[in-house]
């Protein structure tokens, strides 16, 4: 269909159509569990706070200073990169296992199902510090 060939009428008849279909679907479908998943993350991570720490500790990233568009894409590519690679590069490890991915102060994790079939959960963090140890160390 070309809108453009529609006459007044039928162009109101259409923007009434899409409204109502719009009212009963107003969430967004998913077909993949990980989309889902990631969406939930980036629209729930507090963005201004990492940007407005990194900002005040003059951190940067290849030599720029970031953007809250810069940490979502590079947290979406984090956590993509993290779920492709447990279904595939560490599928062998035992599926209780994560894998995860690091960079620029964001550590991206994720685990699968026993089968080693599917995410079933993801973890995005931005570190400042951390420190582990183990009982044989001093």
């Amino acid at each position: 269909m070309n809108i453009k060939n529609l006459n007044e009428q039928e162009v109101e008849q259409l923007q009434e159509l899409l409204t109502k279909m719009n009212e009963h679907y107003p969430e967004k479908l998913y077909l993949d569990p990980v989309n889902k998943m990631i969406d939930d993350i980036i629209e729930n991570m507090d963005w201004d706070k990492i940007q407005s720490t990194m900002e005040y500790l003059g951190w940067k990233w290849r030599g720029d200073y970031v953007t809250i568009d810069m940490l979502k894409e590079e947290g979406e590519k984090l956590l993509r990169k993290t779920a492709a690679d447990r279904l595939g590069e560490y599928k062998e490890k035992h599926w209780e296992l994560s894998s995860y991915v690091c960079t620029g102060g964001f550590e991206a994790q994720a685990w699968c199902n026993e089968d080693k079939t599917q995410i079933t959960s993801l973890d995005l963090s931005f570190v400042l510090n951390s420190w582990d140890a183990d009982i044989g160390e001093e």
